[in-house]
């Protein structure tokens, strides 16, 4: 077993100082991968807490009165991809301005009164999509199709659905970063046991030549494999958390990672490490 411990010591000490930046590009490489998987958590979780939000609202004329506002909801209603939709009058609009808007409020009310009674905000439909089964595409006939009755003076896109927006994009990016980091994990690590390999080549066929189980040749590739791969997950998760505890204040109180999301970061990478041992070995022992 000292024996075993000693020949995988050896095979990381033969790469010299390419194991120690090999660590240090995958700490890298590992840094970059979680600032992407803690930026698709943070806008999860703002998805999640602003479900309550209409996806879309659209802005009826001042010539449409309430009784045909109404009428308008009766008939959004009947399309299919539509959840709810809410009718919000002129005067909920002011009032919810009052509140809302604390002392703009107050000089909104003024001038509500300077203006004889004109309100300046317009009755409204708060349109509810189910945003997980509906592409941006189909959001956006629907929203056409809304423009086209001539009640309609303006719709956009709430705050909940670019958050949607902004959810499908994270994931991509995610997903593409997750691929990314993957092949240039791989490709650090390879390039390094393969220094190692190539630097213990004599000594290898001569362990060969001396009857030396597979066993005990393919443990030094995947020691060094899991080494790189553990160190560098490790040192890369605690510089970014070191960061972000740095930089707290200015994040406004960012959470780091889920503990799943740091072992599987952490095993993700041991395992790439294990693979590209064992593929190494396969080559050049």
């Amino acid at each position: 077993m000292r024996y075993r411990l000693k020949n995988a010591i050896s095979h990381i000490t033969c790469a010299g100082t390419s194991s120690l930046i090999g660590v240090i590009g995958v700490g890298f490489i590992t840094a970059l991968l979680t600032t992407l998987l803690l930026n698709h958590s943070l806008i999860s979780e703002q998805s999640e807490f602003k479900s309550h939000s209409p996806t879309l609202v659209a802005f009826l004329k001042d010539t449409v009165d309430e009784s045909h506002g109404r009428t308008l909801v009766s008939q959004l209603e009947k399309n299919g991809q539509i959840l709810a939709v809410d009718y919000t009058s002129k005067a909920a609009k002011l009032a919810r301005g009052e509140t809302e808007f604390q002392d703009l409020g107050v000089l909104i009310k003024e001038a509500f009164a300077e203006t004889q009674g004109v309100n300046p905000f317009p009755a409204s439909l708060n349109i509810y999509v189910d945003e997980e089964l509906i592409t941006r595409k189909a959001l956006e006939h629907i929203a056409l199709d809304i423009k086209t009755h001539d009640e309609i003076e303006d719709i956009m896109l709430t705050g909940q659905g670019q958050l949607k927006d902004r959810l499908r994009d994270s994931e991509r990016t995610m997903f593409a970063g997750i691929a990314i980091a993957v092949v240039v994990v791989w490709f650090i690590i390879g390039s390094i046991i393969k220094r190692a390999a190539v630097a213990r080549a004599e000594e290898i066929h001569l362990m060969q030549l001396l009857g030396m189980f597979r066993n005990h040749l393919l443990l030094p590739f995947a020691v060094h494999g899991l080494f790189l791969g553990s160190l560098g997950a490790i040192c890369g998760l605690g510089c970014f958390y070191g960061m972000v505890y740095v930089f707290q204040s200015q994040l406004g109180g960012v959470h780091f990672l889920a503990m799943y999301q740091i072992i599987l970061v952490v095993v993700a990478e041991m395992l790439i490490g294990l693979f590209v041992g064992v593929a190494t070995h396969r080559k050049y022992a």
